[in-house]
């Protein structure tokens, strides 16, 4: 069920005309009182009838923010390790992405967009013994199942002109880091929402 969605676009960008296929290029930036994050994709994207638009890209993330919480979902979690950590989030990801985008009226349209998978990397710290790093590979679980770290967005868009469009929104998004100590080990995830501002170039 995960790859339904890469799956259904992959068959539209291989059935949809080429004059109907297009890659946007797009940045982000999210930030509330003690977490950010700034994200640079691009998206080959394809025009479904009037109003739908369906698209596939990459989407580098970096991830930070002031001192946080971190929990262990793992519920065969070492005893000998902490159920939760404080860290300030240093992490860089590379995800996969789906979106889908549907024009409301006019020049608004509402979408929302995922990643799927990817590798993350950062810096490492040590804490009682204690060595935390980014969890190196990410994968879409939903929730506590998720893996390493992901970006997704939820966004109203404005078409500003013909090669340029404003979107605003909510981005809730996974960091996820591996804690280590004596030889074992378990995942340790913080959830962030911050509201975010993007431009977007449609070539």
């Amino acid at each position: 069920m995960r790859a339904f969605p890469l799956c259904t676009v992959a068959l539209l960008l291989a059935t949809v005309p080429a004059q109907a296929q297009r890659i946007d290029w797009d940045g982000s930036v999210g930030v509330s009182r003690d977490a950010w994050r700034a994200a640079a994709t691009g998206i080959w994207r394809v025009e479904v009838g009037r109003s739908l638009r369906l698209g596939v890209g990459a989407r580098l993330s970096r991830y930070g923010g002031e001192s946080s919480s971190y929990r262990s979902p793992d519920e065969d979690r070492p005893a000998a390790l902490p159920l939760r950590v404080r860290l300030a989030p240093s992490v860089w990801g590379l995800n996969l992405a789906v979106e889908g985008q549907v024009r409301v009226i006019g020049p608004l349209a509402v979408g929302a967009n995922l990643d799927l998978a990817g590798i993350a990397t950062g810096s490492s710290r040590r804490d009682s013994g204690l060595r935390l790093e980014p969890a190196r590979g990410s994968l879409f679980r939903y929730g506590d199942r998720d893996r390493g770290s992901l970006n997704s967005e939820y966004f109203l868009g404005l078409q500003a002109g013909s090669a340029l469009a404003l979107r605003a929104g909510v981005s809730h998004y996974v960091t996820g880091y591996r804690g280590t100590a004596g030889g074992v080990s378990t995942r340790y995830l913080r959830f962030d929402t911050v509201p975010f501002l993007a431009l977007r170039w449609v070539p």
